[in-house]
């Protein structure tokens, strides 16, 4: 608003030198003389009159171009951030025999966890490989597109860039770190159903006759998905560091971009709280 302002100013204080001038014209007696200043009164009002009028609509304009884009990177970005978390809930929460429903609960509970008590999670407990090998490569690319796009990081702010570099750097490491995860032992409760599909674009987690969960592997070894999994004891610090960054930004982004996942015309699968 204070660039309009600044932009418009002079056109603003021309129109009123105009008016005045307009007002003066009684004063002057000789016809000529008062025939040409009405014709410069005139100018001086309707041209920049123009000019205020076309800055006001250009305004009302790129406000109206910026709220599209803001709102394209807000309903990528809620998508992105939400795929993250119900991708790193079942890596610290015991899995149950009912379907995995996000809330606002599960998604406080995963969010408030300190960094000891994620050390602490991955020293004690053994990890499903149905969940730390999703592939969530799309929610990088999509996290890589806003940021490095440069019709979208423009409107981006400097804090927000931040913490999508930040987050992009810590979910990348912490996918890298998955490789190195020692398999201890396979579930036999469990199994995995759609395994005939070469490319495992969505297989789907299954207890007895109840689907848990289900989500895209791409090329990984279906053999992986039903071993528990140990983090190594040498990686455990870094690991925990870097997962409670990653959550912290996640925090910080929610916060600062007003994210709503519950929000009933998200159009993506998002389930409702009250579902």
């Amino acid at each position: 608003m204070q660039k309009l302002y600044l932009r418009i100013l002079p056109y603003f204080i021309s129109t009123i030198v105009g008016i005045l001038i307009f007002i003066g014209i009684n004063y002057i007696e000789n016809p000529d003389w008062k025939d040409l200043t009405l014709n410069i009164s005139a100018g001086l009002i309707s041209i920049p009159l123009i000019f205020i009028f076309y800055e006001l609509i250009k305004e009302l304009s790129e406000k109206k171009i910026k709220n599209k884009i803001r709102n394209y990177i807000k309903f990528h970005t809620e998508k992105s951030l939400f795929a993250l978390l119900k991708y790193l809930y079942n890596w610290f929460f015991p899995l149950q025999k009912t379907p995995i429903i996000m809330d606002d609960n599960k998604i406080q509970r995963l969010i408030d966890l300190s960094s000891q008590d994620i050390e602490q999670i991955l020293t004690e407990k053994t990890l499903l490989g149905f969940f730390i090998y999703k592939d969530i490569s799309d929610t990088i690319t999509t996290i890589s597109t806003i940021i490095k796009n440069n019709n979208l990081n423009e409107y981006i702010t400097d804090n927000e860039m931040i913490h999508f570099m930040d987050i992009l750097r810590n979910i990348t490491l912490i996918k890298k770190e998955t490789l190195e995860f020692i398999p201890i032992g396979k579930n036999k409760s469990l199994k995995i159903k759609n395994d005939n599909n070469p490319h495992n674009q969505e297989l789907e987690l299954f207890y007895k006759t109840i689907k848990l969960d289900s989500y895209i592997f791409k090329e990984i070894d279906k053999t992986k998905l039903l071993e528990y999994f140990k983090v190594p004891t040498e990686t455990i610090e870094l690991i925990s560091h870097q997962i409670y960054d990653l959550l912290n930004d996640i925090n910080d982004l929610i916060k600062i971009m007003e994210i709503d996942f519950w929000k009933e015309e998200n159009p993506y699968g998002i389930k409702s709280p009250n579902y």
